[in-house]
Parts: structure tokens; C-alpha cells; sequence
């Protein structure tokens, strides 16, 4: 986008933002909008984290005027919330005036909670910042991502986890003051305690921003072709359909189900599937957490939903076969290092990947990397809502 098409667009939002402000101020006072938290997830979903701390409000902190954000269209998700009462639609006038109206804007993502430019509505409508944004994330960050969440983001409060996701947030890079960035553990979190587990692997890699076009740029889903001719799609699809893999799915009665990112589930009908024992889940019918908890193993790249894994002290495998090329055009490489803090081995070929699997039924899903998890996380409880909603009022 060049610089004056960059400009016309901020001034039509700008236009936009100040028709609906005065649209919202006529709704000023009412009992449904005042001391509003309103919550988000990706508007389509609630699976995460803005979903638990929104769940968690409604059930123990009723004073609090909470609110959740999402589209009725997607009826599994919407009807999982919709008995928490307190629903606002998803992109509808009523999201505009309550995004005007709230006190504190609370979600697991950037850019979908918010109608306009957040930085563009600071700067003409809030310039003394009382509107507060509480970043819940998405995951455990462990790259670089100064580039994407620093201080030009306006955030107020900013979730992490661990000691070590911590200390790399709170480096001068990402810009934040004293005090934004607080360790609390992810919302989510407070539901991996208990489980149940069933016969099966989860294969669940992240995603590549270099063949798809991401989500949040609302421009649609990218080519079909340059995503089925790409490394990523060619790996994942010869190793869901390697003989030895399915052989020994087959021969020990386990299912793998295969979860692509969120960004990637536009592809899904690309892959081909060979054999029953595989399943590629459709987000609108899997719930994430729900495979996470019930999963005996799990295969993945570099997703940091490798954290949720491994918080619950199960077996896991990195598979990255195309490692040296993700630095270089998704993420760069942060703190965390694979093989010095890992909680699995890394594989990058899927003969020595099967192998690692048979390994692991063998030693019947016994964890070979229980120091390293143990030595990663402090926070072992249910109490990282509650810890959220401290810092909420507190700050």
C-alpha cells in the first residue's frame, strides 16, 4: 500500500470513527454500557483465552459489566457463550458504540476487537488514555516479535506466562513502560489441570505467513496453488500419508488427528487422506483444548502451543523441516532455543520422525523431558484468571 492510499484510508476511518462517536454518545449512561469490559477473541470464536477470562467474570465476578464480542453465524462457538448472557454481535452497530463506550478493551488478539485503526482512535479520540487494552495473547511467546506487539500498540496491560517470556517482553526492543507487562499464565490455562485421555496423537504445526494471506488483513484467503506447491503443504501432506506412519497408527488402534493453524484451515481440502485412522479436524467441529487435553502425544514445528503440551507433562516431537526458512520469512528467533530448552526432540526428516513416534509408544508416552518443563514453568494452578482480573482493577 503506498503512502497516499495509506493516507486516504486513515482519513476515511477517521471520518468513520467520529460519525459513530456521535452515534455513541447518544447511548452514553445507560446501565448497559456503563464501566463496560468488553472481550474478544478473533470475533469468529470463542476457544481461547478471551472466552475463558470472559467465562470466568460471568461466573465470579457478576459486579463486573462484562461483554463478549462474536458472530452469531458461527453457531457452535456463539452457542457455547450465548448461556453466559451478555452478547454483543460481532461487527454490528451495537460493537461500534460499545467499543466507544467501554472502559476496558480486553482480547487474545490485535486488530479484530477494534472497528478502526486503534493507534488512529487513540491519537483523535483518547489522547488521555483512559480506554485501557488487555493483551490476554494468543500463546507463549518464544520469538522475536518486537516487529508486530511493542509499545506503538497502545497495549496497557500485557499478559505472559513464564519468567522467561517475561524478561524477553520486558526488553527495551519491545519499548513497553514499567509495569504493562505483568506474569500472570494464560487464562487457558487454568483448564489444563484435569484430563482425560484418549488413543490418540494430535498433529498440530503452526503456520507460514509467506504462502497464505493472513486473516487479520481481510483480504481473503490466499492461492490455492502457491499454497499446495509450497515446502510446508508438500512435508505435511507426504508424512499424513507415509506408509510406516499409518502402519503404525493401524497396528497400535491410535488415531492422529491433524489440527492446522487457524490461518491454514482455509487449505484443509488440499490434503489428501489415506487411511481412517487420520482425521483432518475442521475448527468449526474441534474444539483445540479439548484435543489438547485428550491427546497422548503431540507433533509440532515451532508452535507455541507446544506450552499448553507440555504444561500437562505430555510427550511431544518438533518436526521442523523447514526451520533455517522460518526465521527468515515468518518469525526471528527469540530466547528460546529448541534444543538447549526444549520439551521433545527435534526432528527435520519424517523417517526419523516415525521412528521417534514408535519410540514413545514404546516407552508407553513416558516424558523424557520433565526437567526442562519443570524447569520452564513457576505458575502450576487455577488461578490465572483471577490473577488477570487483580491486574485489571489494580492497574
Amino acid at each position: 500500500m503506498g503512502y497516499l492510499e495509506k493516507i486516504s484510508r486513515l482519513s476515511r476511518q477517521a471520518v468513520e470513527m467520529s460519525k459513530y462517536r456521535k452515534i455513541a454518545e447518544k447511548h452514553r449512561g445507560e446501565d448497559k454500557y456503563k464501566n463496560m469490559w468488553l472481550i474478544s477473541e478473533r470475533g469468529i470464536e470463542a476457544k481461547d483465552n478471551g472466552y475463558v477470562f470472559f467465562k470466568y467474570l460471568r461466573e465470579n465476578h457478576p459486579e463486573i459489566n462484562a461483554w463478549f464480542l462474536i458472530d452469531s453465524s458461527h453457531k457452535k462457538d456463539y452457542d457455547k457463550v450465548k448461556d453466559l448472557g451478555n452478547i454483543i454481535e460481532y461487527g454490528s452497530l451495537e460493537h461500534k458504540i460499545a467499543f466507544f463506550l467501554s472502559d476496558v478493551l480486553i482480547s487474545s488478539h490485535t486488530g479484530f476487537l477494534e472497528p478502526w485503526n486503534y493507534k488512529l482512535y487513540k491519537l483523535i479520540f483518547d489522547r488521555d488514555n483512559k480506554k485501557k487494552f488487555v493483551f490476554l495473547q494468543h500463546g507463549v511467546i518464544l520469538s522475536d516479535l518486537s516487529k508486530y506487539y511493542n509499545s506503538s500498540n497502545k497495549i496497557d496491560l500485557f499478559i505472559t506466562t513464564t519468567k522467561a517470556e517475561y524478561e524477553s517482553i520486558c526488553q527495551q526492543n519491545y519499548g513497553f513502560d514499567k509495569g504493562v507487562v505483568v506474569q500472570t499464565g494464560l487464562a487457558r490455562y487454568d483448564n489444563l489441570n484435569e484430563f482425560k485421555l484418549k488413543k490418540q496423537i494430535l498433529l498440530m504445526p503452526s503456520w507460514r505467513m509467506n504462502i497464505i494471506t493472513p486473516s487479520y488483513k481481510k483480504k481473503g484467503k490466499g492461492s490455492d496453488t502457491v499454497f499446495s506447491n509450497s515446502e510446508y503443504f508438500k512435508a505435511l501432506n507426504s508424512l499424513i500419508n507415509n506408509g510406516k506412519l499409518i502402519d503404525l497408527l493401524e497396528s497400535n488402534g491410535i488415531d492422529m488427528i491433524f489440527y492446522p493453524h487457524f490461518e491454514m484451515q482455509p487449505y484443509n481440502h488440499l490434503y489428501d487422506i489415506n487411511s481412517d485412522r487420520i482425521v483432518i479436524a475442521d475448527r468449526d467441529e474441534y474444539d483445540v483444548q479439548t484435543l489438547l487435553k485428550e491427546s497422548l502425544m503431540m507433533i509440532t514445528d515451532i508452535s507455541s502451543v507446544a506450552f499448553d503440551f507440555a504444561y500437562m507433562k505430555k510427550p511431544l516431537i518438533y518436526y521442523q523441516f523447514d526451520s533455517e526458512k522460518y526465521n527468515e520469512k515468518h518469525y526471528a528467533k527469540g530466547y528460546f532455543d529448541y534444543e538447549r530448552n526444549g520439551f521433545g526432540r527435534v526432528e527435520k526428516q519424517y523417517g526419523h520422525l516415525i521412528n521417534c513416534i514408535r519410540d514413545i509408544i514404546k516407552n508407553n508416552y513416558c516424558n523424557e523431558y520433565l526437567n526442562n518443563v519443570n524447569d520452564f514453568f513457576e505458575i502450576y494452578d487455577s488461578n490465572n484468571c483471577k490473577r488477570h482480573y487483580y491486574e485489571i482493577i489494580n492497574g
